[in-house]
């Protein structure tokens, strides 16, 4: 089943002489249980895409779908993405005055989620990244590398369904970068759908599908080296 579809999406920053094409007619497709990694030089519109994916910018024409979901006629879609997407920022987007655990934690308790069970959440997320011990310590007091971890788990608390990645492993060791596609490899082998920007050929190489942009354009899609031997 598609969880993720875009349909001939162009996005345009600005207007006239200075207007930057970020996408140019770009379709595709990303299904249930299927990591699909985006790669191209700076500029080409890989982050464009993810946010236009998620619905954190709307395409200038084109359509986008989330399952069976036109995210253009959603009345909500802060709650939409909330539920359905999780993000990992390329600048992480952590709230500095929230530890780590409330950080993780603040999407579920927008969703109405009380305190103590989104607290039970965040914790065993935490916990699966490796960053447990990180539970009540504010960002400024992390690495790096700890802040990412926090911006993972963050994505992937409660039941999303699709999962953007803009370079997870940026701030990340080779052996904690490999934990991390680990991890969300195991959540495409669940069911979820991910979208993983990256310029390292080594984690590519974890995906399903290797999609290549090139000036806002898909130039080339094909299959990681190592999906034939899943």
């Amino acid at each position: 089943m598609t969880v993720v579809r875009l349909a001939e999406v162009s996005r345009v920053h600005g207007e006239g002489a200075t207007a930057v094409h970020a996408l140019k007619g770009v379709s595709l497709e990303v299904g249930e249980g299927e990591l699909v990694a985006v790669k191209g030089p700076s500029g080409s519109g890989k982050s464009t895409l993810l946010n236009v994916a998620g619905g954190l910018e709307r395409p200038t024409s084109g359509t986008v779908w989330i399952g069976e979901q036109d995210l253009a006629a959603v009345r909500d879609p802060a709650a939409f993405r909330r539920r359905g997407v999780g993000y990992v920022f390329q600048d992480l987007n952590l709230i500095p005055s929230l530890t780590a655990a409330e950080n993780v934690m603040l999407p579920r308790e927008l969703d109405g989620v009380r305190s103590r069970p989104a607290r039970e959440e965040a914790l065993a997320v935490l916990t699966e990244i490796g960053g447990e011990e990180l539970a009540d310590r504010f960002p400024d007091e992390l690495s790096g590398g700890q802040r990412q971890r926090v911006a993972i788990a963050r994505a992937l608390v409660g039941e999303r369904r699709l999962l953007l990645a803009d370079e997870p492993t940026g701030a990340l060791d080779t052996h904690a970068g490999d934990e991390i596609l680990q991890i969300l490899r195991a959540r495409c082998d669940a069911g979820a759908a991910v979208l993983l920007v990256t310029h390292e050929p080594r984690y590519a190489a974890w995906a399903d599908r290797v999609v290549f942009l090139r000036d806002g354009t898909v130039v080339d899609a094909t299959e990681a080296p190592l999906a034939s031997a899943r």
